[in-house]
């Protein structure tokens, strides 16, 4: 079975190289045509008023939506298994949108109250990953889960299973299949903790494009037009699907009152909007030097890009070490340190962590981070913790390699536009 499933993944994406030829040359349109319509021709009319309807949130959301789909679609690099995946996303986005819909007419969730949220928030390839894993070894933590923030309404069960944790392990499992090196640069399980900016996805507010198309002007341009209300909306929807993904589990999550720990570099930039929202957030901001975070990150955007079929000549990797850097997205340091500087009656919520110290003491760190934030360390916590450390060594699937020079950076650039995130992470060792 295993190796006809090999030969399958292997012969679908030429399959739908042809596909899309033969809709091009006879049909005049793409297998995958990134229009709106025909995204809606899978709702029926009902569900597509649900979907739209501002009972939910306003409508604003829908402006993103399609201004991306747009951005998506007209990249004539983006290849057949790239138009794919976007195709494949914004159908989710929707279904989501209604699921959740339908979902809240039988839940309350007033039911399941978040105190004292941790948001990690250093930015990309600052070991907030492996830190958020370590965390969620406890078991008086928890996380979002990878397949929980693509999919965060979800009520199948096949085999005990719950189908969209099903979904992710295949499509995870493909990716690693055919870009093995991927491993290395950044292993996500579907099961485990992640990041949460996929539950931005369903207020039109996207990061990943970045790693999908280099035509991303015009949306970039529309995302810095959102206001603080708005953003504020995002973040009152953001929590809502984690109530929901809380609600959906077993009842001791609840009745156990497990710490939440997010983590998202994003969040660096939205501090106020979060506070408004998680009145009681506390926050760890991890440290790396911008030039090594932003090369690995660059390898990383190159990498995913060429796993979707894209030719390494349609690849500008100048453009994407110009965006990895400045991109807020990527690396909010800047809007931390400005909203810590303004603030300075909130500095008892920040816990500052170096990269280095993750990688080379990270239990140390553990302990820090409790001692910090009031939060009892148990025996079993730091026994389970601590195997997880050991079972998974940094390059534990290989050497992420990344080359500062490839991404036509200069070190200069990069420190002066990070300057004052530099002296203020050292300010405060």
């Amino acid at each position: 079975m295993s190796s006809f499933q090999d030969i399958y993944a292997f012969c679908l994406p030429y399959f739908h190289i042809l596909l899309d030829w033969v809709y091009r040359v006879v049909f005049r349109t793409r297998l995958s045509p990134l229009m709106e319509e025909s995204l809606w021709r899978k709702f029926t009319v009902e569900e597509r008023r649900v979907i739209l309807s501002e009972d939910l949130t306003r409508r604003w959301w829908y402006e993103g939506f399609c201004i991306l789909l747009k951005c998506y679609r007209e990249d004539k690099a983006l290849s057949v298994s790239g138009r794919k995946v976007v195709e494949t996303r914004w159908t989710e986005i929707l279904q989501n949108r209604l699921a959740i819909s339908r979902r809240l007419a039988f839940v309350d969730v007033s039911k399941c109250q978040i105190k004292k949220p941790i948001f990690i928030i250093g930015p990309c390839r600052s070991g907030t990953t492996f830190l958020q894993d370590v965390l969620y070894e406890d078991p008086r933590n928890t996380s979002p889960r990878y397949y929980e923030t693509i999919h965060p309404v979800e009520d199948i069960i096949v085999g005990g299973k719950e189908q969209r944790l099903l979904t992710e392990q295949r499509a995870l499992a493909t990716v690693y299949e055919a870009m093995p090196a991927l491993k290395a640069q950044h292993y996500v399980h579907a099961e485990r903790a992640y990041e949460c900016y996929h539950l931005m996805d369903q207020m039109g507010l996207f990061k990943n494009f970045r790693f999908i198309t280099g035509n991303f002007q015009e949306y970039e341009a529309w995302r810095q037009t959102l206001t603080k209300d708005q953003m504020v909306e995002v973040y009152r929807f953001h929590k809502l699907q984690m109530q929901l993904i809380l609600l959906a589990r077993s009842k001791d999550s609840l009745e156990n009152n497990q710490q939440l720990v997010f983590k998202e570099s994003s969040h660096a930039m939205n501090l106020e909007v979060i506070l408004k929202v998680y009145p009681d957030a506390l926050f760890i901001n991890t440290y790396r030097d911008p030039c090594q975070a932003t090369a690995s990150m660059s390898s990383l955007c190159e990498g995913l890009m060429l796993s979707l079929g894209f030719e390494p000549k349609d690849i500008d990797l100048g453009l994407i070490g110009q965006d990895m850097f400045r991109s807020p997205l990527i690396n909010g340091g800047n809007e931390m340190v400005k909203f810590r500087k303004s603030h300075p009656e909130e500095e008892h919520r920040f816990c500052d962590i170096d990269y280095k110290d993750i990688v080379g003491s990270p239990m140390a760190v553990v302990k820090q981070i409790y001692k910090y934030f009031g939060l009892r360390l148990t025996s079993e916590a730091e026994a389970k913790m601590s195997a997880y450390v050991r079972e998974h060594p940094q390059n534990k699937y290989g050497r992420h390699k990344y080359d500062f020079k490839r991404y036509k950076l200069t070190e200069e650039e990069v420190m002066e536009h990070f300057k004052e995130y530099v002296e203020f992470y050292k300010s405060r060792r």
